[in-house]
């Protein structure tokens, strides 16, 4: 039995942890206490790898890890679509969603699972590229949201981007619709441009707060906020840049003809590898095997490249998939192997030391204990996260995690990263999460949350999702 009848949910894009637990804890987020922390829930929750948005979004849209909807990060290359000549022309080939492209993102996905948009008819839509399934009239800024995503990335007018947002949401709800997807993002545009604890920065949170305000206040005078689930989440934290790395520069300096954005007319039809900065403190690279484009390359393959990029000080960890497919990850702590056997069990060798300092990890967990195990980590559920994105075709065959400090991409940037996200880093995996119920699990994640809001909506749950409700 359903126990609501409509679903707000809050994207906070970009919101830290504790810089929400320390606005939560002094009184500043008001009507976030009253109307859902008080009323339900509130945890540290993990977000996915890459911890990027688009991708960061598949969990709570499509209710799977990016790396199994084919989305491995806001930037990507298919060698085999490369490999093949006669699609020199197409859009198919490399991708990124920053402008234009942010159009393809629905197409882009896998279509194995239902997006919620699909799942509840009168839903609604703002400031979201993953929006498959919504109506048209229903997506309300379709063809407004590169406008407003460019005007908050490229002026000082972020504000009025999520007071634009604010004002949708609230005539939306006048429609009695069942769902709504709502995107702030003045938290990750001044994280970006300043640094995550910028006054500007904390007053997007309690920009979000006052929206939370106005939207709770219109549905109790309807006599609608009992049976509406809040629900308020981020994508992913930041943490402050002090230095970027040329990656695509750093691959052509050691030999490699390299495709990469924004320039990707360079090399666009002799490319030997490719350069896919999504963050910017991840990276997709890859490097085209003996015999061409038409597969990957193997760990095994790669170790001159490997050994190179392990002696930058930028990389922290770096993986790919070994000559038996299992997930190969190496920093310079150690390596390790991680696999999915075929009971679903997650399985973690040490080779030698380990990549992310784990103490006391077992070889072979569930998915539950792997992440109760490593939650309290710099790398929380870091072995999952890497398994999960090596499953994309798309993926690059290394990939690479920012030392914390540093990002990837020092070149054509525009305005200047002062605050990047991407990596594997706990100060970028771990966002709020709060929710106006009572959760049974204190560890959770982001792919929790999609069978926690079907569950709480009385729809039965598909068979093909990652997450575990969280409903008590």
């Amino acid at each position: 039995m359903s126990q609501y009848k409509s679903c707000i949910f809050f994207m906070a894009d970009g919101a830290r942890a504790d810089v929400f637990s320390m606005l939560l804890d002094r009184g500043d987020l008001p009507n976030i206490s009253k109307y859902i922390v008080e009323k339900g829930s509130y945890r540290e929750a993990v977000s996915v790898f890459p911890s990027t948005t688009g991708p960061a979004y598949t969990p709570y849209i499509l209710g799977r890890y990016p790396g199994r909807c084919n989305l491995p990060g806001i930037r990507w290359f298919d060698r085999y679509k490369y490999s093949d000549k006669s699609k020199l022309l197409s859009f198919e080939r490399f991708r990124s969603y920053i402008g234009l492209e942010t159009y393809f993102m629905n197409s882009d996905v896998t279509r194995d699972n239902k997006s919620v948009f699909e799942i509840f008819p009168r839903s609604v839509n703002i400031l979201n590229e993953l929006s498959r399934g919504v109506k048209f009239r229903n997506d309300r800024t379709r063809f407004s949201k590169l406008y407003y995503k460019m005007k908050s990335h490229f002026t000082e007018k972020t504000d009025e981007v999520d007071q634009v947002a604010r004002k949708i949401l609230l005539r939306s709800l006048k429609e009695f619709p069942e769902y709504v997807y709502a995107v702030f993002l003045g938290i990750d545009t001044y994280s970006h441009v300043r640094h995550p604890f910028h006054r500007m920065t904390l007053g997007s949170y309690k920009m979000i707060d006052e929206t939370v305000g106005a939207a709770a206040k219109f549905l109790e005078n309807e006599g609608r906020l009992d049976e509406t689930l809040f629900v308020l989440a981020s994508d992913h934290g930041l943490s402050q840049s002090h230095s970027h790395f040329d990656t695509i520069g750093f691959m052509r300096k050691s030999g490699y003809k390299t495709l990469g954005y924004t320039n990707v007319l360079k090399h666009f039809a002799d490319a030997d590898s490719a350069c896919m900065v999504s963050g910017n403190a991840m990276s997709n690279l890859y490097v085209k095997s003996p015999e061409g484009w038409g597969r990957r390359s193997a760990f095994e393959e790669l170790g001159t490249l490997i050994g190179r990029l392990l002696e930058r000080p930028e990389i922290d960890i770096l993986a790919g998939v070994d000559r038996e497919g299992r997930t190969r990850i190496k920093s310079r702590r150690g390596e390790a192997l991680a696999w999915l056997d075929e009971e679903g069990l997650m399985n973690y060798k040490k080779l030698n030391g380990d990549p992310f300092g784990y103490n006391s990890v077992p070889g072979t967990m569930t998915s539950e204990q792997a992440l109760d195990r490593t939650y309290g980590t710099d790398y929380p559920d870091a072995i999952e996260q890497l398994v999960q994105i090596m499953e994309s075709p798309r993926t690059g065959d290394l990939v690479l995690s920012a030392a914390s400090g540093y990002d990837l991409r020092a070149t054509d940037e525009n305005p200047e990263h002062r605050s990047s996200h991407g990596s594997l880093h706990r100060d970028h995996m771990i966002m709020p999460l709060v929710i106006n119920c009572k959760l049974k699990k204190d560890n959770v994640r982001s792919v929790d949350i999609y069978p926690t809001i079907l569950e709480l909506m009385g729809h039965p749950l598909p068979d093909n999702y990652d997450g575990v409700s969280l409903v008590d």
